[in-house]
């Protein structure tokens, strides 16, 4: 058997949280570096990286930071660098959970190319329709021990897939539900609900999100609001919210202009919400009040989420599922009119889905207007009282982002990496080669090493000097 470091060479990873792997600023960069780290030259890296990029549909954010994507494009980003590698085995954790449908199939079509050259392929997901076909084996772990073993046939019963709280493994039919966009008022004139009226949203140096959108959630109902990755449905619910400001256009409330205060927002990345030392702590802070009533309140919560056993344990220790069921536990604690629910079910299984399915629906039916934003079609099948679809990119916008140093940061420091500079904790703002430039950065000359892999052309330099 191998010994460890060269099996791990031969060796891709993707864990649950793509945005824990990233190590460069841009996405051009972090495909350069990976492929830098093993020692390929820089014409065949910059080569592979811009093939990379285009198969996987990233290339017009390859000057984007890397932090500045939405998930579904870290999670591209993170399988692009990986399979960049051509790595003889790779073990993929929940890589479906916050792709399109789209995506969905050209990572289904992408994996059963690479198990076709002989790569060894383990995935890790609950989503199970898209593997039919890409999958050779199914092993289902039910309480940290196999369950079954065998070929797809193995998902087939329908009632056992229900007793191991397995999702389905058909691909859902998408219901055909009324479309809430085009107007910030609903049918007959009604504002009983959010409007959104008009709405023009971009990021400094991006392209234009939304340009002049309008669309009506009524209160009591779910819409479900989807899109391709990084198309701009974060973005909408963070503008509901007030946690962005529009360029233009009005985010309104029966009619009248709502404040930020408007509604509660379920983030898409989890850990950006949890805060306590103990998932009841999480529930008990929103909720408010005197602790000892808040914390009873808070325990009736978490095991309507499935959570009460969790109640002592950290947030930070959750699984990924677990960590999502909490954050929503929180986020809903009280009431308000608009609730925006950002993928609420990604690595949720399905028993799991069933509960936040319940959740939503019940949510709804309390009165507050309930935005979803979701690939999951099994999630829409449940709760879509509505649908709301920003549509594909235009091609105007499909360029890339140029982005700028922040005004006024004062902070001089700069990291070379490959071809691009980064100034601060921004992303790149010139394009050049040191090597090609001649450039030697004060106080560091020479190569940097990682064990036994050198990594020319990666120079820093600290604040100051140049």
């Amino acid at each position: 058997m191998a010994g460890f470091p060269e099996w791990a060479a031969r060796t891709g990873l993707m864990t649950q949280n793509p945005e824990s792997q990233f190590l460069a600023g841009s996405v051009e960069d972090e495909l350069y570096l990976t492929l830098r780290c093993r020692g390929i030259s820089g014409p065949e890296a910059r080569a592979a990286a811009e093939g990379r990029l285009r198969a996987f549909g990233i290339e017009h954010v390859r000057l984007s930071p890397v932090l500045s994507l939405s998930e579904g494009q870290k999670q591209r980003a993170v399988l692009a660098a990986l399979t960049a590698l051509r790595p003889r085995a790779l073990l993929l954790d929940e890589p479906s959970a916050n792709l399109d449908p789209r995506a969905l199939e050209d990572l289904a079509g992408l994996l059963q190319a690479l198990a076709a050259e002989g790569v060894s392929i383990v995935v890790a997901d609950h989503r199970l329709y898209w593997l039919k076909g890409v999958c050779s084996k199914v092993l289902v772990l039910a309480g940290g021990e196999p369950a079954a073993y065998g070929g797809w046939e193995v998902l087939s019963d329908a009632r056992e897939r229900v007793r191991l709280g397995l999702r389905g493994c058909e691909r859902p039919e998408r219901p055909a539900l009324p479309d809430a966009g085009g107007s910030a008022e609903g049918p007959g004139g009604d504002t009983g609900g959010a409007g959104i009226e008009r709405l023009c949203f971009r990021y400094p140096g991006g392209p234009t999100v939304l340009d002049g959108f309008s669309a009506f959630l009524p209160s009591g109902k779910a819409c479900a609001l989807s899109g391709p990755s990084g198309r701009g449905k974060t973005t909408l619910g963070r503008l509901l919210c007030g946690l962005e400001r529009p360029l233009s256009g009005k985010v309104l409330f029966n009619g009248v202009p709502a404040g930020p205060d408007l509604g509660q927002a379920v983030l898409q990345n989890s850990d950006h919400q949890l805060f306590m030392p103990r998932a009841i702590d999480e529930v008990a802070t929103a909720l408010g009040g005197g602790r000892r009533r808040a914390e009873a309140e808070a325990m009736r919560i978490l095991e309507s989420y499935g959570l009460g056993e969790l109640a002592a344990r950290h947030p930070q220790s959750l699984s990924g599922g677990e960590k999502q069921r909490l954050v929503t536990a929180a986020a809903l604690a009280r009431p308000s009119r608009l609730a925006v629910l950002d993928e609420p079910t990604s690595g949720l299984d399905g028993r799991n889905l069933l509960l936040m399915a319940r959740q939503i629906k019940a949510l709804a039916d309390s009165g507050p207007a309930v935005l979803v934003v979701t690939h999951d079609e099994e999630l829409v099948a449940l709760v879509g009282d509505l649908s709301l679809d920003l549509g594909p990119w235009p091609e105007t916008a499909r360029g890339h982002w140029p982005v700028r140093p922040s005004a006024g940061s004062g902070h001089r420091s700069a990291v070379a990496l490959g071809r691009q500079r980064f100034w601060g904790p921004q992303a790149p703002v010139s394009r050049w080669h040191p090597a090609e430039a001649g450039f030697e950065p004060p106080g560091i000359s020479g190569r940097l090493a990682l064990g036994e892999t050198w990594i020319p052309d990666v120079l820093m330099a600290l604040a100051g000097g140049y």
